[in-house]
């Protein structure tokens, strides 16, 4: 595959660093913010302390190379080798290739899930497809969680059971909160750049600070 890079595909803003990124056109589209990323790497400190933990959906790494700046270890998984690749890639760019363990494997592999429960792993950050067909463009997001790629329903209950209920789930703004809430007990927080929601996280276990709706801005 030929990657591109973030600046070409004109989501630079979205980071602060000045290294470069590269992917595939629309991994890189599908980056979060880096501010987001070093949010959620500090929640997970504050609450939890310094732990592994298992990022489900890495992409090509856009959130994985902050993650392993703030905390030991993170297990990042990935379905597509491709991107895996352009992760591996990234993390050495950042200098953070030793503090990452990248796995190719369907988020719902039961047997992956159960090894990161034995490495130690105390909490999940999942970011889930938010289509719930490929074919669609990107701003098609489908606010049935259960709908999207892999089910959030489905992949919460594994998560549950077999490795921490400590999850942080990265999910589109128009998502269905009545379904979150049926989940279990969450925090949603709303991610807000220039005045606009543009995601929301959503909380699980210890790492909710309340119940009901929070806000982050995002610089």
């Amino acid at each position: 595959m030929n990657y591109t890079d973030i600046d070409k595909v004109g989501k630079r803003y979205r980071f602060k660093t000045r290294l470069p990124i590269i992917g595939d056109e629309e991994g890189l589209l599908l980056t979060s913010y880096q501010s987001a990323s070093e949010h959620t790497a500090e929640r997970i400190l504050r609450k939890l302390g310094k732990v592994p933990v298992l990022e489900i959906c890495c992409g090509v790494g856009g959130t994985t190379i902050f993650l392993a700046q703030y905390l030991p270890h993170t297990y990042a998984v990935d379905i597509n080798p491709e991107r895996i690749k352009a992760a591996k890639i990234n993390a050495r760019t950042f200098g953070v290739e030793n503090r990452i363990s990248f796995i190719e494997s369907d988020a719902l592999n039961e047997r992956m899930l159960a090894e990161a429960k034995k490495n130690g792993v105390r909490a999940v950050i999942s970011d889930v497809e938010w289509r719930d067909d490929l074919n669609l463009p990107l701003s098609e997001t489908t606010p049935d969680i259960a709908k999207t790629i892999p089910s959030t329903p489905i992949l919460f209950e594994k998560l549950s059971k077999l490795v921490t209920k400590n999850i942080i789930m990265h999910m589109a703004a128009n998502t269905n909160r009545e379904q979150l809430k049926k989940l279990g007990r969450c925090e949603i927080e709303e991610m807000f750049y220039l005045g606009n929601v543009k995601f929301i996280n959503v909380y699980f276990g210890k790492l909710t600070k309340k119940t009901g709706t929070s806000s982050y801005v995002m610089k």
